[in-house]
Parts: structure tokens; sequence; C-alpha cells
């Protein structure tokens, strides 16, 4: 398993952002409730950085001090913690239809720090939106099957 630490931050962060504007409804909530709950319950000692995220979840420094804590618990090869994370990206990405949504996983200038795997996965549409785009490691998309 790779290292799920950047998907998981992002993914975080997003339901952050969901979640706080009310986008999703339960699905969203629950999702994101289920990652934070784990995390507070398996991994201690970054509970205070997913608090801080959720204040700014759009902040770079409050995802870079997440993604150092979560590493430092040794989080990025959990399969359970990978499984809620994917329920997450699930839950965010039927969002894609929902007008309030529309600018949330739309990125103007992305940048992906660190090792990012996508696998098994349907999408309508794009599957990564931005004008710029940096990705400082390695990008595995596996068995990424496109709708329409």
């Amino acid at each position: 398993m790779e290292n799920l630490i950047p998907g998981l931050v992002a993914a975080l962060s997003a339901g952050a952002i969901a979640a706080g504007k009310n986008l999703g409804g339960t699905i969203v909530k629950d999702a994101y409730g289920a990652v934070k709950t784990f995390i507070a319950d398996r991994y201690k000692k970054s509970i205070a950085a997913v608090d801080a995220l959720e204040e700014e979840p759009e902040s770079e420094l409050e995802q870079q001090v997440l993604e150092k804590r979560l590493a430092a618990e040794n989080a990025g090869q959990d399969a359970e913690l990978a499984a809620l994370t994917k329920t997450l990206l699930a839950a965010l990405q039927d969002l894609k239809d929902d007008a309030q949504a529309q600018g949330l996983l739309d990125f103007k200038k992305l940048v992906l720090k660190g090792n990012i795997s996508l696998t098994d996965s349907d999408v309508d549409g794009p599957l990564l939106k931005a004008e710029t785009a940096t990705i400082e490691g390695d990008l595995t998309l596996r068995n990424i099957r496109q709708k329409n």
C-alpha cells in the first residue's frame, strides 16, 4: 500500500469545506466525521492538527502540519484509514453535479506533494481540473474508468 497521507489530507480539507458549507448533506458530513473520529481514536497526536485544518481548510500550512503529524504516527499505511478516506472521496465525488460545489474540487493552482495513488474508480467528467498543476512525487492512476 502506498502512502495515503497526501490524499487523506486533501480529502479532509475538501470535506471540511463541504461540511462547513452544508454541501452533500449527511453523506459528506458522516464520511468526514468517520475519518476524523478514526484519527482521534487511533492517531491521538494528530487530532489537534485535524481540528486546525477544519478551522482553515484551505491553509497550506495547516495541511503540511497535519501531513507531518500523521506521518510521525505512521498513519500512511493504515488500511482502515485508507478505506474511510476512499468513502469520503466517493462522497465528495458525488458533489460534482451540485451547482454550489462546482468550485470545491476545481483548482486554479494545484500542488500535490508526496506519492498519491487512485485506483478502481469510475469518474464522470474530468478527474482533475486545474489551470496549473505541480506534482512533487509519484501520481499513480490504475483502473480509472471514464463514464461518459
